[in-house]
């Protein structure tokens, strides 16, 4: 159990990462672990080496009969403990999918939240505990009917979503907000980056306008559980899917994204 002078149960101090677990696979660990790293070090805790880490995921992993050879979910948090007599905690947690085909065939609305994202905040980088900032825009999110939600920061540009990093295609190049906007550097964002470098196609991250995204040809998400998630509305804005690699640049990039998604295993 975790100790109740443990600084994640009084302040939500600590850190994690949701990885996708594919039977016995576990999805690009070493991105997952980088990130962990930067984290840890941002908030002064100690981590293993990578080796020591991903054993800790796997004997969960192999723990889990109920759901062996499934695709799931795999929180692995580190508690900010307490000092000397409080260690800092792992602690694991798994749960299903939250995704379904016809999410992929269909795709999902998302709709602009009615508050900023603070872009200057240290944690906008940081995969926090504490979370309730995106807990509470993402309620807001499906009180509108949508799936997801996407911040602007606090000077109107287009930064994430609450639990997703954002691309979208306009003139046949692709657009996703810098770090610098505020959102958390995704292990499949990056990912998606270097698909559209290896398949040479265009590719900007910068600053970019709400009007961006309500004249953009397609809208996609990206996170560890979702890979690459279709957005079929914006507000009230519908965008019809493409359906053939011919004529969509985010299937093409799919069809890449699977590929080397397993490359990453190692």
């Amino acid at each position: 159990m975790l100790d109740k002078d443990d600084r994640l149960a009084l302040f939500g101090y600590g850190i994690f990462e949701t990885l996708r677990v594919d039977g016995p696979h576990i999805e690009v660990p070493r991105l997952h672990y980088e990130r962990m790293s930067r984290g840890a070090e941002q908030l002064g805790l100690s981590m293993p080496g990578y080796e020591v880490w991903l054993a800790g995921l796997e004997e969960n992993v192999q723990k889990n009969t109920r759901i062996a050879g499934t695709t799931f979910a795999l929180r692995v948090t580190l508690s900010g403990g307490a000092g000397q007599e409080v260690p800092p905690r792992w602690l694991y947690h798994t749960r299903p999918l939250p995704y379904t085909e016809r999410d992929y065939d269909e795709g999902i609305p998302i709709t602009i939240l009615s508050h900023p994202c603070n872009e200057y905040s240290p944690l906008v980088q940081l995969k926090s505990t504490n979370y309730m900032e995106n807990i509470l825009a993402k309620k807001e999110a499906e009180e509108k009917g949508a799936r997801e939600g996407i911040w602007l920061n606090t000077k109107g540009y287009l930064a994430e979503g609450t639990m997703s990093n954002l691309f979208f295609i306009r003139e046949g190049i692709l657009h996703t907000p810098s770090p610098d906007c505020g959102c958390l550097p995704g292990t499949r964002r990056q990912m998606i980056l270097e698909c559209a470098q290896t398949l040479g196609i265009p590719c900007v991250e910068g600053e970019f306008p709400l009007e961006f995204l309500e004249d953009a040809e397609e809208v996609f998400l990206t996170n560890a559980l979702m890979g690459i998630m279709p957005v079929n509305q914006v507000d009230k804005r519908r965008l019809p899917l493409k359906n053939s690699v011919e004529e969509s640049l985010r299937m093409r990039i799919g069809e890449f994204y699977q590929e080397i998604r397993y490359e990453y295993r190692v």
